[in-house]
């Protein structure tokens, strides 16, 4: 019996030490092996006519490691925005959200600006040009007073609607727009223009639009119409209902106009896109977007019947 609880110990011992074998191997394992690199991500727009931004910083993280506000902001940057021959340095204000420590009365048209940003011993930089100002015209709204078939707009159209089973009757909401065509692109930083449209979907408007038709485009600007020197555009967007005798449902709608540079134009056309975790970047050394833009919008109530156009 002693020799066999002999043996036992010998066994139990040697198990024991290879598991602290096996402990101190995988220690030495996470102390050596690098942890994913971390990039910076910045959110920056700049706004023709209008005093300089906030500028967001965030920072990547693995996707099985999410995070608050807090776990996602960067932290501690130093951040410098030079706008034609001023710069001007931010300081944070709250969790990754920087604010200049001084400001412009309002960014100029047509002169370079260039964003710098260091955090923990990288640089991401973007550059560009403001745009010219832009201003939306004439704003023409028309609102059907009883609801369609969805099939029947689809076949409208170019692309198939995934409409629910219990909305397949819909007011399509048709939006035409001006804006003066006497800007032109100028050097290697040719316009671009997207115009929106933006319903109200909130509660007391039937959660208005579930889905769209045509309520955005983006384009290089003179590809757009011009019509009596303005250039023109049409989109369309669709409020569902329940059955065709469901009644309008009122709601507000915003009419936005952009005009920006080629990052600018990469950026929102990739935004949506559902097969891209992150949309386009211009930011050299880093991720997200930095852009100049030129806005104008306008915001009206849209009710059942109407046709009516709106000046600026």
């Amino acid at each position: 019996m002693r020799r066999e609880t002999g043996h036992h110990m010998l066994r139990a011992l040697g198990g024991g030490i290879l598991l602290v074998g096996l402990v101190l191997m995988l220690g030495r394992c996470d102390l050596t092996e690098p942890t994913e690199p971390q990039s910076v991500v910045v959110e920056a727009f700049l706004k023709t006519g209008r005093p300089l931004p906030a500028i967001m910083l965030r920072r990547t993280r693995p996707l099985d490691v999410p995070g608050g506000r807090d776990e996602n902001a960067a932290q501690r940057a130093t951040v410098e925005l030079r706008v034609d021959a001023q710069t001007v340095a931010y300081e944070e204000s709250d969790s990754g959200r920087y604010v200049p420590e001084s400001n412009l009365e309002a960014v100029p048209a047509g002169v370079p600006w260039a964003l710098t940003v260091r955090w923990r011993g990288e640089v991401a930089r973007a550059e560009g040009r403001t745009p010219p100002p832009i201003s939306l015209g004439e704003v023409c709204v028309e609102a059907p007073s009883s609801p369609v078939r969805a099939i029947r707009v689809d076949s409208l159209r170019r692309d198939s609607l995934d409409i629910p089973a219990e909305r397949e009757y819909l007011y399509p909401v048709d939006v035409s727009l001006e804006w003066p065509a006497g800007a032109r692109s100028t050097g290697d930083t040719p316009h671009w223009v997207r115009p929106q449209l933006r319903p109200d979907t909130t509660e007391s408007s039937s959660r208005v639009v579930n889905f769209f038709l045509e309520p955005v485009d983006v384009r290089r600007e003179n590809q757009f119409r011009v019509r009596n020197g303005r250039r023109t555009w049409r989109g369309v967007y669709a409020v569902p209902v329940a059955d065709s005798t469901s009644a309008f449902p009122g709601h507000d709608l915003t009419v936005t106009l952009a005009r920006g540079d080629t990052a600018f134009a990469a950026f929102a056309r990739s935004r949506e896109d559902p097969g891209r975790r992150e949309p386009i970047s211009n930011v050299d050394g880093g991720l997200g977007i930095a852009t100049a833009v030129a806005l104008d919008s306008l915001r009206r109530t849209v009710a059942s019947g109407e046709k009516r156009c709106y000046a600026p």
